[in-house]
């Protein structure tokens, strides 16, 4: 299966090459990834002191340009960071593959600025190239364990429909070994909205893995003082346009740490995703150097690296933490996300999780104390009481309580989000297919 990268440049300057930094007219909201991190509330060196810790990037196509990280890192006054480039699978770098070097050079920038605003230090970064084919992705995870990543970043992916079973197969025994490891593996969640670029409503794997942290796209936008002036998911509310990817993977049974939180979708209780979100829209975009020029670039191949850059500090100073951490964020979830309740994908964000961004972006000392483990947990999530039969009557008539368990069947039986009137029919539909002939 060929796999996608999801990158997408500002609108105002695709086909527009910005010679350097100094000369780059960026449009107004553009930031750098030290600023996205600072404004999720991670001051400079607030996670400094920490055990070096190797952050992994997987990549399908083209190539490392050292020059393009020298000249990010020097116009944003940051240390150059220790990388890494190899490759699996047989494969070798490309740099005639100039879009695919654009994600490279996002994916490297992002997690060197994120790391550097966190910890005040260069990053440690390992980049493995492997082929864009069946058996790609799994050999690139395979040699970033291999060469000692505690984080792996995933900027490729595809609808889950379309993946081979085969070959999912392959990647869950991998992904689960990742874990076992201590590793965490963290995936885009899509360009696409929801319907990521399919006629309806899909997942995007290998975001949807029950062992991998999905992370959607946010717009944001700062104060003046670098405070966060609003936050909404990315999207224009069209399932079909650009914007975070987001839903329910039928093939992934809901996970233990979603239950109660992610609310059945149309294919009943599954794997939901993002788990969080980070800013993504182009339009608040990134200052990116690529193929040696300068851009603004958006997409949830630059939520996910930054995401990513935060787990990675978060472990260098909390030594021994597990593979999988996403469960300590839905743990933590009332303090450890800011809930973004703005915005649509396709699907409209509301408060608590939802599809559009999962349970928000990073808070800060909150975030850090839920992956360190110190965060006291969320109440749990209020669950509904099961509906009860109704008792026998001698005249033969209906419960209040029948009643409302039969309009919930009707609802349950209807889409996850809806309008009001659908929700109307939904109720008169349960209580019609229930309610006793006379």
């Amino acid at each position: 299966m060929n796999l996608h990268h999801y990158h997408r440049r500002h609108p105002r300057l695709r086909g527009v090459r910005m010679l350097s930094h100094a000369a780059a007219s960026f449009p107004a909201g553009t930031l750098t990834p030290m600023q996205v991190v600072g404004a999720y509330g991670f001051k400079l060196g607030a996670l400094g002191g920490g055990k070096p810790v190797k952050i992994g990037i997987l990549s399908l196509g083209g190539s490392y340009e050292s020059s393009d990280l020298s000249a990010a890192c020097s116009a944003w006054g940051i240390p150059m960071p220790s990388v890494s480039a190899i490759t699996a699978g047989g494969a070798s770098q490309d740099p005639s593959d100039h879009d695919s070097n654009v994600e490279n050079a996002l994916d490297l920038q992002c997690i060197a600025g994120g790391w550097y605003q966190a910890t005040k230090t260069p990053a440690e970064i390992v980049i493995c190239f492997a082929p864009n084919q069946t058996g790609g992705m799994l050999a690139a995870l395979n040699a970033l364990v291999a060469a000692g990543c505690s984080v792996i970043s995933i900027s490729w992916g595809g609808p889950d429909s379309g993946w081979d079973p085969g070959e999912r197969q392959g990647l869950e025994a991998g992904f689960l070994a990742a874990t076992k490891a201590g590793v965490t593996v963290l995936a885009a969640s899509g360009d696409n909205s929801e319907d990521d670029g399919t006629p309806i409503p899909v997942a995007d794997y290998p975001c949807s893995s029950p062992y991998v942290w999905a992370v959607g796209g946010t717009a944001l936008s700062l104060n003046p003082d670098g405070s966060i002036a609003s936050e909404k998911a990315w999207g224009d509310g069209n399932p079909g346009d650009e914007g975070g990817g987001g839903g329910f993977d039928p093939t992934v049974q809901l996970p233990a740490w979603q239950s109660g939180v992610v609310h059945p979708g149309p294919a009943g209780a599954c794997r939901g995703v993002p788990d969080t979100s980070g800013n993504a829209d182009p339009e608040t975009g990134y200052e990116n150097c690529a193929n040696g020029s300068w851009g603004t670039v958006g997409g949830t191949s630059a939520s996910t690296p930054v995401t990513a850059s935060l787990v990675a500090a978060v472990k260098s100073t909390t030594p021994g933490l597990p593979g999988l951490l996403v469960p300590r964020v839905y743990a933590a979830r009332t303090t450890a996300t800011n809930d973004i309740t703005k915005g649509s994908n396709g699907a409209p964000a509301i408060s608590g999780w939802d599809p559009a961004t999962g349970l928000g972006s990073p808070r800060g000392a909150a975030f850090i104390a839920a992956l360190d483990g110190s965060a006291a947990p969320s109440p749990p999530p209020v669950q509904p009481p099961p509906a009860q039969p109704a008792p026998p009557t001698s005249s033969g008539g209906v419960t209040l309580a029948q009643a409302q368990a039969w309009a919930k069947a009707g609802i349950d039986a209807g889409p996850f989000f809806t309008w009001r009137k659908q929700a109307e029919q939904s109720v008169s539909d349960g209580l019609a297919k229930n309610w006793p002939k006379s």
